[in-house]
């Protein structure tokens, strides 16, 4: 089997960190696939409430997705999604609507939004936001950009009214580096806008 973007991105699953009774996955994700269509925040039909109970026969998007705490050894216990209250995952919207969706991570609030705002929480976005990829904070079905933070990602994005020539400079640093990661996350796009 291939390696996913997440297992290229995070590594791979640690199957010494068991999912327990935790089934954040089962409800948080929108899942659109030729074979299989759950809406964002709906429990899935084959959920029993502490696992799958088509498991063995289970979609491939099922098979290939971890969360971060699953993949990240240094993400504590506290961390998963359950006990934390947030999801944390590699995406890619495709079409991307704008040039950060092209492969970004996201921390979803599985219930109250102020689980985004806990010392854990804040302590995990700012590790994420350390690496080159994007990172959105979404809750109650609204996305929020927080890495690169607003003025950088306003130079990204519209570099020439910008005044501040060095935050432009710094745009174009930061999107050299993502470039890369942008391609391999738009699959078999081949035109990138920005210069991607």
């Amino acid at each position: 089997m291939s390696d996913t973007l997440a297992d290229l991105m995070f590594g791979p699953s640690h199957d010494d960190r068991p999912c327990g009774d935790c089934v954040v996955c089962c409800v948080t994700p929108l899942i659109d696939t030729p074979g299989f269509h759950k809406p964002e925040g709906v429990v899935c039909p084959n959920c029993t409430g502490s696992g799958c109970a088509i498991y063995d026969n289970r979609p491939e998007v099922c098979r290939t997705f971890n969360c971060a705490w699953k993949r990240i050894a240094s993400m504590p216990p506290e961390t998963r999604p359950d006990r934390l209250g947030v999801m944390i995952s590699l995406e890619r919207h495709l079409p991307p609507r704008n040039l950060f969706e092209h492969l970004y991570i996201v921390a979803v609030a599985t219930g109250d939004e102020r689980a985004l705002e806990s010392p854990l929480a804040k302590d995990a976005l700012r590790m994420l936001g350390e690496g080159v990829l994007p990172v959105f904070v979404s809750a109650q079905g609204t996305k929020t950009l927080v890495h690169p933070e607003p003025a950088l990602a306003d130079a990204i994005m519209n570099p020439a009214p910008q005044r501040d020539r060095a935050l432009v400079k710094e745009g174009r640093a930061w999107l050299k580096r993502y470039a890369p990661f942008a391609r391999a996350g738009a699959g078999d796009q081949t035109r990138l806008p920005y210069g991607l």
